[in-house]
């Protein structure tokens, strides 16, 4: 298992992983020009209640600089049914101006107000703690790797925030592949017995970033681990999942910012739904979902032969101005 610290001086051959027995499985990988993430949607709420598998444990981030995702193991929903990913969408919301690390280090600074109340109420043997793992693209920079931990133990808390390199001067080399939650082990284990499983994904995106195969056949592959993962970790990693992937955006050759794919097992939902995102502090996603409320009513009562003046723009404005336009850093 590779310990997470500051300025980190070691070459890393395998996965790097979170120190800490989390609950869930999220998996990165960086090429050249994309970045891939996918995670498990398993809520777990102890012996005494069946799992649920609809989260939505990820957030898409653009700042001014950069662009990124951001996944979590631990905190899978407060008591109120919150799931972090809605909350971080909150913290960021309406501060615009910030450069990715800057938006993380806000995060990180309301994590470690918000998250230990709520990890402190983990049933007795659980591990108290939650991680972030953030891979991004910098412009000037290129690809980076952070993380946000928070964690109890002996009833004090720990807290960091950290960027993953292979060594400790600016703009080295960030790590390739991290994992995160119990499902990590799983996928370290492999990486250990099977020196090929590391190298064939890595060639894989490589084939991938010269146009060799399609997108949709590395959300696949990895949409196959998380689920293999899960046949392994049965009771911690759910056999549900989400894979997205982003494009760095000093891409030479004009192509799409990237997309992402729900699965069940092995096989892609029919309908993936929107993920939390924030671009340069506007909540994309509720803005999106209200138009789309909106156009589907208008469908229904038009058909598909629905027109621009058939929409009720007054309607979608003040629907609009009703949405949230202010940072909320309370984790409820």
């Amino acid at each position: 298992m590779t310990t997470i610290e500051d300025n980190q001086k070691t070459r890393v051959r395998h996965i790097a992983l979170c120190d800490y027995a989390l609950v869930t499985l999220v998996f990165s990988l960086h090429s050249r020009y994309t970045m891939w993430l996918v995670a498990d949607r398993r809520l777990s709420y102890g012996a005494n209640i069946p799992p649920i598998d609809d989260a939505v444990k990820i957030l898409n981030l653009e700042t001014t600089d950069g662009v990124g995702l951001l996944a979590y193991a631990g905190l899978g929903a407060t008591s109120q049914g919150t799931q972090p990913s809605e909350w971080m969408k909150g913290v960021l919301r309406g501060r615009g101006g910030l450069t990715f690390e800057q938006a993380l280090g806000v995060l990180s600074s309301a994590a470690n107000r918000e998250l230990p109340r709520h990890l402190i109420g983990f049933p007795k043997g659980a591990s108290r703690s939650h991680s972030i793992i953030s891979p991004a693209f910098i412009r000037g920079v290129g690809a980076r790797l952070y993380s946000i931990d928070t964690v109890i133990e002996n009833r004090k808390t720990y807290h960091r925030y950290t960027s993953h390199q292979h060594i400790d001067r600016p703009g080295s080399p960030c790590l390739r592949l991290a994992a995160g939650g119990t499902g990590a082990g799983h996928l370290n284990k492999i990486a250990r017995q099977d020196v090929r499983w590391r190298r064939d994904l890595l060639g894989l995106l490589n084939a991938h970033d010269h146009g060799k195969i399609s997108d949709y056949l590395i959300a696949d592959r990895l949409a196959k681990i998380s689920y293999e993962t899960h046949q392994a970790v049965p009771a911690t990693v759910g056999p549900r999942c989400i894979v997205v992937w982003r494009r760095r955006q000093d891409m030479r050759q004009p192509t799409s910012g990237g997309g992402h794919q729900f699965y069940t097992g092995t096989d892609r939902d029919k309908i993936s739904d929107a993920i939390p995102t924030i671009t340069n502090g506007i909540d994309i996603q509720s803005i999106a979902g209200i138009f789309m409320d909106h156009f589907m009513e208008k469908i229904s009562e038009h058909g598909m032969k629905l027109t621009d003046s058939e929409l009720d723009t007054a309607k979608l404005n003040r629907l609009l101005a009703k949405l949230p336009s202010e940072p909320d850093e309370k984790l409820r």
